[in-house]
């Protein structure tokens, strides 16, 4: 997986469960576990879109 495909999957994480912070979430954190590298650009597609860290959310 690339960059650019890492960002669609995450765009289309951010929509699950008509966009539940708390959903979506723990799907970034599944989604950081199997690639970590992409793990700084779920974070902040997670900020833009919600407007908070996603650790306040996973802890």
């Amino acid at each position: 997986m690339n960059e650019e495909e890492a960002e669609k999957v995450i765009k289309i994480l951010l929509k699950c469960d008509g966009g539940c912070e708390y959903c979506v979430s723990s799907l970034l954190k599944i989604f950081c576990k199997e690639f970590p590298e992409y793990m700084q650009v779920a974070e902040k597609a997670f900020k833009e879109t919600f407007g908070k860290e996603i650790q306040e959310v996973i802890e």
